[in-house]
């Protein structure tokens, strides 16, 4: 009892132990009962096979459908943080050096203003410091550190280019090729553009003012340049179901040599 009451309290230790007891129960008491009645090596490889064969099955309808062991799904992913866009390597990108966002006008050819959380909250989260850190000295490579909070600049405008879908060789796009072969994406790019407002005294609590903060004219406009990535949702699942399916063939295949054994065995004794 000392011994349980140890592990009884740490999550981790009692979700792994629940984990291995449930495979140990299901997974043993299915093993011994084909042990009981057809033998305990013949037992093993029924069990070994039924196993993965049902292992592949789920492999595959998690392929499908991309759900349960699932990989990373799509991000934006941060490239760079400038307040000069003909210093990032993307030609793209540098079109939009002469671009002034507070003045407004065209955009580059093929630049496109839009609205999207997920690009906002990346630019953000770089941009600000991480004070859940433990040392420093990762703030250069997570995060600039150039803002305390996100309330302490604004966001003047997010541009995308690219994303299109294309098919290779010209393959046409109907139902079967949208389900059996995915089409591919151009690189998608993201630029957040953001200003800092001016530092304001710190405000009376008792007095009710009107929140008139305004952008920094001394701060240059920072860019925060990010692509798309598409993930791996179903590459997981994918390796699941061939390794699965591997074995599941491995094991089909003892079981045939077993079964071509047993019939040679019975015509060599109907033969004598």
């Amino acid at each position: 009892m000392s011994a349980l009451a140890v592990v009884g309290w740490d999550p981790v230790l009692t979700g792994y132990l629940a984990v291995f007891l449930s495979v140990a129960v299901l997974c043993g008491s299915t093993y011994a009962l084909l042990a009981t009645n057809i033998g305990a090596r013949l037992g093993f490889l029924v069990a070994w096979t039924g196993f993965w064969s049902w292992m592949f099955l789920m492999g595959l309808i998690w392929w499908v459908f991309a759900i349960g062991w699932i990989g990373p799904g799509p991000s934006w992913s941060v490239l760079h943080s400038t307040t000069d866009l003909d210093t990032v390597p993307i030609e793209e990108v540098q079109e939009l050096s002469d671009l002034d966002p507070l003045a407004g006008g065209a955009l580059a050819a093929g630049w496109r203003s839009f609205i999207d959380a997920d690009a906002q909250s990346a630019a953000d989260s770089f941009v600000v410091c991480n004070p859940a850190t433990p040392d420093p000295r990762l703030l250069d490579v997570v995060s600039p550190c150039e803002f305390d909070a996100a309330a302490e600049y604004a966001t003047l405008q997010v541009l995308e280019y690219g994303g299109e879908r294309f098919r290779p060789l010209g393959i046409p796009e109907n139902l079967v090729t949208d389900f059996f072969i995915p089409s591919r994406s151009k690189p998608r790019y993201a630029v957040v553009q953001i200003q800092a407002y001016v530092v304001q005294d710190e405000v009376d609590p008792n007095n009710v003012v009107i929140d008139e903060r305004r952008l920094d004219p001394t701060e240059p406009v920072r860019s925060v340049v990010m692509v798309r990535d598409q993930g791996s949702k179903r590459l997981r699942p994918a390796l699941l179901a061939l390794f699965s399916g591997l074995l599941f063939a491995l094991g089909c295949y003892h079981l045939h040599r077993r079964d071509l054994a047993m019939w040679a065995i019975r015509d060599a004794a109907d033969a004598a």
